[in-house]
Parts: C-alpha cells; sequence; structure tokens
C-alpha cells in the first residue's frame, strides 16, 4: 500500500476512534446507571426490537465501530481490545437472544468501561449492590 494512502486511512481511523471513544464517554455511564437499548442497532438487535426502537446514538456508535474495525484490518493494525472491536462484542452479546446468560446493558456498558482502561475518565458510580 502506497504511503499516502496508508496516511490517509491512519487519518481516518484516528478521526473515527475518537469520535466513537468521545460518544462512548457520553453514554456509557449512563448506560451502566440507567440501563438502554445503546448496544442495539440496524445490525445487532433481537427480533423483537422494531427499526423504529433504535435510536440514532447506536447506529453512530455502531458505524464508527464498524468504520474502526475495518480501518484497522485495511491498515493491518491490531483489532482485538480496540474500542470498536469490544463496541462490536457488546453489541453481538446483547443481541443473542439464544443466550440464557448474556450480560444486560447495564453489565455490558460496566464492563466496557473496564475494558477501555484504568486511565478513561468516564467511569461510571458503583452499580447497586455491587461490591
Amino acid at each position: 500500500m502506497k504511503a499516502s494512502r496508508q496516511d490517509k486511512l491512519a487519518a481516518r481511523l484516528t478521526a473515527a476512534e475518537s469520535e466513537l471513544l468521545a460518544l462512548l464517554s457520553a453514554a456509557l455511564p449512563h448506560t451502566a446507571q440507567h440501563g438502554d437499548m445503546l448496544f442495539f442497532n440496524s445490525s445487532f438487535h433481537p427480533d423483537y426490537i422494531r427499526p423504529n426502537q433504535i435510536n440514532e446514538r447506536s447506529e453512530m456508535l455502531y458505524s464508527l465501530a464498524y468504520e474502526s474495525v475495518t480501518l484497522r484490518e485495511q491498515i493491518g493494525l491490531p483489532v482485538i481490545g480496540s474500542a470498536g472491536q469490544l463496541f462490536l462484542s457488546a453489541c453481538t452479546e446483547a443481541s443473542n437472544t439464544s443466550n440464557d446468560n448474556r450480560r444486560g446493558p447495564r453489565r455490558l456498558a460496566a464492563w466496557l468501561l473496564g475494558e477501555l482502561g484504568p486511565n478513561n475518565s468516564f467511569k461510571p458510580t458503583p452499580l447497586r449492590g455491587a461490591a
């Protein structure tokens, strides 16, 4: 791959991941506290969720996560552990209705906050009953 093309892809990746992290920093604490349908989108949702029930924020997060994973693959950067891959993993788990032991939105949001690293500045307050 030409250096100029790789530089353009790297710039797009930086922009997508920055926006993804900014949106997650605003959304995850609320979801960890109150629960919502953050992890449902047009690609990951149970059959009982209708398209009009999926909000724009969830779609934007999905789009940015998918774009960042795709760009990482094109550039040759690791995907495992990236913000995009972790968010898509949470979406996959949330929409898997055949798994009776799947985590709900509060626990998925708390998990994602933890996975994004100890130095993030958007930790939620502890869940009720959590030690």
